[in-house]
């Protein structure tokens, strides 16, 4: 059984390439359109980890993730890596503050998605 993975994005294109980068690692994927859906998903399905845009319609990343941490729920506790094209100074806090555990740039690149789901989840553990 592979592990799965949201995907809260807006943006149609970063939703595809996402989506094609995990299925190329082996993982399943659910996309979200915004922060709303991410939260819905995330109390209602167990996943391995959220990649989390910080900028979307409806409810910001970061509330959709502080939302995710404050629920009682199957992933009140998972990883939540932040991804953002704003390299802006104090973006880093702002997710940090947000309860994101660690980020990831966009464009994002396969290798780096790679390391990073490596450094936070423990891939034999789907095997």
């Amino acid at each position: 059984m592979s592990m799965k993975i949201l995907v809260a994005e807006d943006d149609f294109a970063n939703q595809k390439v996402a989506s094609l980068f995990l299925k190329k690692l082996g993982y399943e994927v659910d996309i979200a359109e915004n922060g709303r859906q991410a939260f819905e998903l995330a109390t209602g399905n167990p996943y391995a980890l959220v990649f989390m845009d910080c900028q979307m319609p409806v409810m910001d990343g970061f509330e959709a993730t502080r939302k995710i941490r404050h629920q009682q729920g199957p992933n009140q506790k998972i990883p939540i890596i932040a991804l953002t094209a704003n390299v802006v100074c104090g973006v880093n806090g702002d997710c940090i503050d947000a309860g994101m555990n660690d980020i990831l740039n966009k464009p994002v690149q396969l290798e780096n998605m790679k390391q990073i789901i490596e450094q936070w989840i423990d891939v034999d553990a789907a095997d």
